[in-house]
């Protein structure tokens, strides 16, 4: 786990989060033991689970990066963001349109608070400050 991010109430670090499991498929550290064991029965069963995970990220990569470049669009909203990780929507949307805002949303608290932090880290202006339960 990242120490800069404590988990917030409710999260039970003994229950496996699909965010968190992605998390581990990517390489990341924003993970629980529970989920690292989730994300090795679901690997035992589909071995190429973690390059299926890393696909995806380059998809969403190449469609963020053709709609904020060739698209012109400025405002993103990612439903279901998950945790923050290498090359987030809005780093690939502002490499191609600097002034891109992302409304980053999900139901979960742990990633909202994951998401501050990040944002706090990396003195993103762009990214809007606040939590959108999405339920």
């Amino acid at each position: 786990m990242d120490p800069d991010v404590k988990p917030s109430n409710g999260v039970d670090p003994t229950v496996p989060s699909i965010a968190r499991v992605y998390d581990y498929w990517l390489g990341g550290k924003d993970n629980f033991a529970a989920d690292r064991e989730m994300g090795d029965r679901v690997k035992a069963v589909v071995p190429e689970i973690p390059l299926m995970a890393y696909h995806n990220r380059l998809f969403m990569r190449r469609v963020v990066r053709f709609l904020a470049g060739e698209a012109g669009i400025g405002r993103f909203l990612d439903l279901g963001a998950g945790l923050p990780t290498m090359e987030n929507v809005h780093e690939v949307a502002q490499k191609a349109r600097p002034e891109s805002e992302v409304v980053y949303v999900d139901n979960d608290h742990y990633k909202s608070s994951c998401v501050h932090a990040y944002r706090a880290r990396r003195h993103s202006p762009n990214i809007p400050p606040g939590r959108c339960p999405a339920r």
